[in-house]
């Protein structure tokens, strides 16, 4: 299958659950199937595939409202076990920064998930959601600039 990490990360970051977003990239597939008459232009097929799997993921989370996985979370299924103590710490901040991802607006959300989860260019999620690359710039900017005040806010009440 063609951009099967693309489409599975695509879905781990809206759908916050590595089976969850098994089934919804497979739900992908099966949509991109039945609907290929309708891809015009072959060159295009990244792009059509993942405006597929978002507005699969984004039908599913209204369904299931269910909290993003943050990157870092990511990258902690990939790193060795730390001792307890660290592993609560990492967990509490990996809580925080989903809650912080959860809180942006949905657009703005959308443009980081598909940045930073699906990897796509500032051209991909243009294409993808169809706006201008300027207004992905913008809502990738506005969304990190959120996340990042809300991390700082959390640890100067610290």
């Amino acid at each position: 299958m063609m951009f099967k990490e693309k489409v599975f990360l695509t879905c781990l970051g809206f759908s916050r659950n590595p089976s969850d977003a098994e089934d919804l990239a497979q739900e992908v597939y099966l949509k991109a199937f039945s609907k290929i008459g309708t891809l015009k232009n072959p060159h295009l097929a990244k792009i059509w595939l993942l405006r597929i799997a978002k507005n699969a993921c984004l039908d599913f989370m209204k369904k299931h409202r269910l909290e993003l996985l943050s990157p870092n979370e990511l990258s902690q299924l990939k790193t060795e076990s730390l001792n307890p103590e660290l592993q609560t710490i990492q967990h509490q901040q990996l809580q925080f920064v989903k809650q912080a991802i959860q809180r942006l607006p949905r657009k703005q959300r959308e443009v980081f998930i598909l940045r930073e989860y699906g990897d796509l260019t500032y051209q991909e999620i243009s294409q993808t959601m169809k706006i201008k690359e300027g207004t992905v710039m913008s809502r990738l900017n506005r969304a990190r600039q959120t996340i990042m005040s809300q991390i700082k806010g959390k640890n100067e009440k610290k």
